[in-house]
């Protein structure tokens, strides 16, 4: 019973995030899903039978799980006869553009944009939102803040550390400021 009731909050807490990770590699929610479960099945068994050495790190265990899962499923469908389009086929296809918000789970994105709003100096606010979610050039930003490249490195440096920080603060743990950090960086 204890054993569930750790499944349960790894997996609220870490599932949306790994979720995020995932499809940003694979692509298609429902093979994201379905790797994921079976991933997270995988990696709890592992660790229930002692085959994880540190149980804290279950979500970067889970994450390399599903990895060699779609590894394998590509592979299998590579192999698979009928299944391959052409390059008539792919020129055919629409273009679809998917907003960043959209891509980005909403909790996830809630919790960054609440974290920055967070920080402690106006100007890592404008820093981290100009150039992590608006995606503006480092020039650009240095320009109007008049800062030199250099000075720019080092006040995201300290911003990115203040996100952790405050990240911790809310219980998050290192795992999962990477995970944002890759979501705001696409």
């Amino acid at each position: 019973m204890v054993e569930d009731a750790i499944s349960n909050e790894f997996i609220k807490q870490h599932y949306a995030g790994l979720y995020h990770l995932l499809h940003r590699h694979i692509r298609d929610p429902n093979i994201t899903q379905e790797i994921l479960q079976e991933a997270v099945a995988t990696a709890i068994a592992h660790s229930r039978a002692g085959r994880v050495s540190d149980p804290k790190r279950l979500g970067g265990y889970v994450y390399r799980v599903a990895l060699n899962l779609y590894r394998n499923y590509r592979r299998e469908y590579a192999n698979r006869p009928g299944v391959h389009a052409t390059d008539e086929d792919v020129d055919q296809l629409p273009a679809q553009r998917v907003s960043d918000e959209a891509t980005m789970d909403g909790s996830v994105m809630r919790h960054v944009v609440s974290i920055i709003e967070s920080l402690p100096t106006a100007r890592d606010r404008e820093i981290v939102k100009r150039f992590y979610l608006d995606e503006e050039d480092k020039d650009q930003i240095c320009q109007s803040l008049g800062l030199t490249p250099l000075h720019f490195d080092r006040v995201i440096f300290r911003a990115r550390q203040r996100m952790r920080l405050l990240m911790a603060a809310k219980g998050f743990d290192k795992s999962d400021f990477f995970s944002v950090l890759l979501s705001l960086l696409h």
